[in-house]
């Protein structure tokens, strides 16, 4: 597979021709390294509307294919959910649930999201009612029963 406009394939480490992005916090003190990000969602459940002030839009890896360079604060913000801050700035960088092998990237912190598809927005029985979203992607009240690589 050839890597995307705005990312490189990965040398070693990860597969053959696997797309790398970068990214950063704000103040640049927090840099990564991400191999195999799965398709942008947008979240628009309570949880992720109380910690970004709006929905959240996040793309998964595994924990393996993270390389983080830099200080970063975890915080618990639900029973087995956490979410990762840059200890200088407080860019709110990654989000995971300690019972899976996964972590997702909130694609703002990407150097360039070329290759990654956006492919719908979850937990709209939640969402707020101050938005509308027009952009035709698929939407589900809640999770999809299929999972999230529907």
């Amino acid at each position: 597979m050839k890597a995307a406009a705005g990312a490189v394939a990965a040398k070693g480490g990860g597969g053959v021709g696997e797309a790398v992005h970068h990214g950063k916090c704000l103040c640049g003190a927090v840099t990564y390294r991400a191999r195999g990000l799965a398709d942008i969602w947008y979240c628009h459940c309570t949880q992720c509307r109380a910690l970004t002030g709006h929905y959240l839009a996040a793309c998964r890896t595994t924990h393996d294919r993270l390389d983080v360079d830099g200080d970063v604060v975890w915080a618990r913000h639900s029973g087995t959910s956490e979410h990762a801050r840059c200890a200088a700035c407080g860019s709110l960088l990654f989000w995971t649930n300690r019972q899976t092998d996964t972590i997702s990237v909130l694609p703002g912190s990407l150097d360039s999201t070329q290759g990654i598809a956006e492919r719908g927005h979850i937990y709209l029985s939640e969402r707020g009612g101050y938005y509308a979203i027009s952009d035709g992607l698929p939407q589900f009240a809640t999770y999809p029963d299929e999972g999230l690589s529907a």
